[in-house]
């Protein structure tokens, strides 16, 4: 057995997994509760991957990657006590993305030239506190490039020191095979609390339409607003992905009462659900899913279940779409465990061939 030192513990015991079959000991450590980003950590984007003739690129991803790292900036360099160019280094499989990333950063003020931002050569024998993997793949195109090779996945996340972060459609990962560097690196994300990244992603160019201007819905109000209206709207055909859901939230805000109303018109409404996240149980030994599921079902909803599900997606007909951050389903609207989240609501009938992808997508994974 070997000793390694140089990355967390919760670093290095993927890497353990991945390749080496335990021969690694760990002796550095537990990563800290109290730094910038989690040791290792994620955020979901439901970006779209577009293929550039040999090489692909992300916009969205990479949009969103500078965004974090300009708001996160001062943060990070008084936590490092250095610039943010030397703490942060970027990898993704794909050049194009590399200088997509640069791009975005540049326009945001971000020195991407003293900023280490390429493939996973680029960091071949370095190391950096903080490394954010780009993987570029999303719905629409799968990523099993990733898994071809799991030394360039190993190679990648033990470049990070502190902290690894996964920027990207982490749905992608959720629907690997079962063993592949991917699906390993999932169970790793999605098997611990405090994983998950809190930001915003950029809105996706691609779906906006200059006849119809994107709405941003910033807090609870207006998110159930939304909702609530869309659903006592004429379209008979509506479409939910929320990994969390509460029986109890759904009828204190109002909203099995409106899908009561939808269904009692011959609206059909399916509802997408985690059956990981809603395994608490009350005093009768009900769980989460259960109670949700049987009050969904009196209000005529259709509920599955797909694992390791992280889009927040609402879609009205073939031509509404509402992606976000919002567990609209569960997330309390006071108190203190109430979050101000973001979403983005697209309208239009060119959406219609990325709704007929979101479908297909979660479809398949639930039969899985």
């Amino acid at each position: 057995m070997f000793e390694h030192r140089r990355c967390y513990d919760e670093i290095i015991n993927f890497c353990n997994t991945l390749c080496y079959k335990g021969s690694l000991k760990p002796v550095r450590g537990a990563a800290p509760v109290d730094h910038v980003a989690p040791s290792m950590g994620y955020l979901h984007i439901d970006g779209l991957s577009l293929s550039y003739g040999g090489s692909r690129a992300n916009l969205t991803e990479a949009a969103t990657i500078a965004d974090w790292l300009a708001a996160n900036r001062d943060e990070l360099e008084q936590q490092y006590g250095k610039k943010l160019e030397d703490i942060v280094g970027v990898v993704t499989p794909f050049g194009r993305q590399a200088r997509e990333i640069e791009r975005s950063c540049v326009d945001r003020g971000v020195d991407a030239k003293k900023m280490t931002i390429g493939t996973v050569h680029s960091l071949q024998g370095a190391e950096r506190p903080v490394v954010i993997f780009s993987p570029v793949y999303s719905k629409h195109a799968d990523g099993q490039f990733i898994d071809m090779s799991p030394s360039m996945l190993n190679v990648t996340v033990s470049r990070a020191k502190d902290s690894f972060l996964v920027f990207g459609d982490m749905d992608v990962f959720s629907a690997a095979a079962k063993g592949s560097p991917r699906s390993v690196l999932a169970d790793v994300l999605f098997s611990s609390k405090g994983t998950a990244l809190d930001f915003a992603s950029q809105p996706r160019a691609d779906l906006q339409s200059a006849n119809q201007p994107l709405t941003t819905l910033r807090d609870a109000e207006e998110h159930d607003r939304y909702m609530i209206d869309a659903l006592s709207s004429s379209a008979r055909e509506f479409t939910i992905v929320s990994p969390w859901v509460i029986a109890r939230t759904m009828e204190r805000v109002g909203l099995l009462d409106a899908f009561k109303k939808a269904t009692a018109r011959a609206a059909s409404i399916d509802v997408f659900v985690d059956p990981l996240l809603n395994q608490t149980t009350d005093t009768s030994g009900a769980s989460q899913l259960e109670t949700a599921k049987a009050a969904l079902s009196k209000a005529g909803v259709g509920t599955h279940e797909v694992r390791q599900l992280h889009s927040k997606i609402f879609i009205v007909g073939t031509d509404q779409l509402c992606i976000g951050s919002y567990n609209r389903l569960s997330a309390d609207r006071h108190g203190q465990y109430a979050r101000h989240e973001t979403s983005i609501a697209y309208t239009g009938t060119h959406l219609q061939e990325e709704i007929a992808v979101i479908k297909e997508s979660i479809a398949a994974r639930e039969k899985r």
